[in-house]
């Protein structure tokens, strides 16, 4: 059995001239399915597109309304450097408050005592709202599979190659398989741990990692005491009056007999909305706990590694839970030289980060080196 480990991330491909980053992502989804693009860029991430709500034509865009909605993709740079830098990261952003809002901006304003009432008008705004959440979970998958597929090294990537040991274990994070058609490494040595292309639409591994329960919990302490989301609100009169919002009645409200619910429908709503969004956050949960144990074997081959090299991996958090399962599998880790590939700054920060969090004995046998495309 090998004593080499190379662990593989996005940054390898990239080496390559690979169009793989998470922007090159966003810009596919811009010629198959900008409704994604739409439901991320309005309800994910902690400010989620706040401007859009001052403007009436940008808002019907994401909405979908028409006529707006066959406008282009509006330029958001703020969206495309920072919420689509690490969109994985950001799918555990939902934006509760925004979805609330826009749910009760969107709901008719009927009461069960007229006539012309229908409980499927306020039952289809909720239906289409959570449909567009259900887009960042099982479509965006798929979308994202669809896309791995057309991904191809750049002309002239040869030059760029680097020198691999072909013997050596491969704990790959990318779901593409270049490690086999471009470096004629055996499938058998590569652990494909999200998952390969060739695999079924579906069953790529993508999402978030932080906990339901956790992240619930989170969520509601630190919004708790927001003026927002306080019982009593001062209206444009200097009077106040008992808290009216979606998301406040939802969330905050301790006993759900006294709410100001102002219609009766907005209470049934307010439920439906609630178990809908945070269903969400199982659906898109990443279980790295799940994946390790599916490749067990693999990991009970590293027992005699001596030495690892981590080539274009951004050592995030979402990842964390695989490179402690590393150490934990080595005999003597004690004795283990690494070699981190690093790009920037950031990256140079990273690996001080892993180092200290993995509590690896013998930091002098940590080393880097330079991932920049050759001339």
């Amino acid at each position: 059995m090998s004593e080499r480990l190379y662990i593989i991330g996005n940054g390898f491909d990239r080496y390559h001239g690979a169009p793989s980053s998470y922007y090159d992502f966003r810009t596919y989804l811009t010629h198959h399915n900008v409704d994604i693009i739409k439901t991320f860029d309005l309800y994910f991430g902690p400010r989620s597109l706040g401007w859009t709500l001052a403007h009436p034509i940008l808002i019907d865009w994401y909405l979908g309304d028409f006529p707006y909605f066959h406008l282009p993709v509006p330029k958001n740079e703020w969206s495309m450097k920072w919420l689509w830098s690490d969109f994985e990261k950001c799918l555990s952003m939902l934006n509760r408050e925004k979805l609330m809002d826009i749910l009760d901006v969107k709901l008719p304003n009927l009461f069960e005592d007229d006539e012309d009432f229908n409980y499927g008008d306020y039952f289809i705004t909720l239906d289409d709202i959570s449909e567009r959440v259900r887009l960042c979970s099982f479509e965006m998958r798929y979308q994202f599979h669809k896309w791995i597929k057309t991904l191809q090294y750049a002309k002239g990537y040869k030059r760029r190659m680097i020198e691999l040991d072909r013997d050596a274990l491969f704990l790959n994070f990318n779901y593409t398989e270049f490690l086999e058609s471009v470096y004629s490494v055996a499938h058998e040595n590569i652990c494909y741990i999200h998952g390969s292309k060739r695999d079924k639409y579906g069953s790529l591994v993508l999402g978030h990692h932080l906990e339901e329960e956790r992240e619930y919990e989170m969520w509601i302490h630190k919004n708790r005491n927001r003026k927002r989301n306080r019982p009593n609100l001062k209206g444009k009169n200097g009077k106040y009056f008992a808290n009216d919002k979606l998301c406040y009645l939802a969330y905050f409200l301790d006993n759900p007999k006294k709410g100001n619910w102002r219609n009766p429908i907005r209470y049934y709503v307010v439920e439906g909305a609630k178990e809908r969004f945070e269903g969400y956050y199982h659906e898109s949960y990443k279980d790295t706990e799940t994946v390790i144990l599916q490749h067990e074997g693999f990991f009970r081959n590293l027992a005699g590694i001596k030495e690892i090299t981590v080539i274009g991996h951004s050592l995030s958090d979402v990842d964390m839970a695989y490179f402690e399962k590393i150490v934990a599998s080595i005999a003597d880790v004690g004795q283990v030289r690494w070699r981190f590939s690093v790009y920037s700054k950031r990256d140079e920060q990273n690996v001080k980060g892993l180092v200290k969090r993995l509590n690896l004995p013998v930091v002098e046998n940590v080393q880097t080196f330079s991932l920049q495309p050759k001339t």
